[in-house]
């Protein structure tokens, strides 16, 4: 599959023009993409598991693949403000389904009060989806935004860039 040259961002819920920018701009720079902004659609309350008091990815990763351009299938990735989940999990930072073509990211549980915390975070979780949808896999680097994270700490120790390997399965190198 070739790997796209542009990517499809879309809010779900109140996630800040910020947030959405500084999103669009990690992208460019990190992963060399053109990134169209999408729409802002509502809170994905399709979603919702009352149970876990959570919302359930594959739901939003389905409606999600459908905003994708029949003319243009361009991945999409979905910026949401709610706690996300998969059944194996307990909760999840974000999720992708290459086959599909969507990704998704939350800043529920990457919340803080200091806005470029927020950003910073936001901004390497959405390279680590995004990442996904190109064709990586995890990355065994802990300085890698495709590492895994498990917990906020994991997320802080990330740099906002590739190594040196990811950046070759991607051709990015130089």
């Amino acid at each position: 599959m070739p790997r796209p040259r542009r990517l499809l961002v879309v809010a779900l819920g109140s996630v800040g023009l910020k947030l959405r920018a500084g999103v669009r701009e990690a992208l460019q720079q990190v992963l060399h993409l053109d990134v169209d902004a999408g729409p802002v659609l509502e809170r994905p309350r399709y979603a919702f598991n009352e149970a876990r008091r959570q919302y359930h990815t594959a739901a939003i990763l389905r409606r999600l693949s459908a905003l994708r351009p029949a003319a243009e299938p361009l991945p999409v990735l979905g910026l949401a403000d709610v706690d996300l989940f998969l059944p194996d999990a307990s909760f999840v930072l974000g999720d992708a389904d290459r086959d599909a073509g969507a990704a998704l990211i939350s800043t529920a549980r990457l919340a803080t009060r200091d806005l470029p915390l927020l950003l910073a975070r936001a901004r390497v979780e959405a390279i680590h989806e995004a990442g996904h949808l190109l064709g990586l896999g995890h990355c065994e680097d802990h300085r890698c935004a495709m590492f895994l994270s498990r917990e906020l700490a994991e997320v802080d120790r990330k740099g906002p860039g590739l190594c040196q390997g990811c950046r070759h399965a991607l051709g990015l190198e130089h």
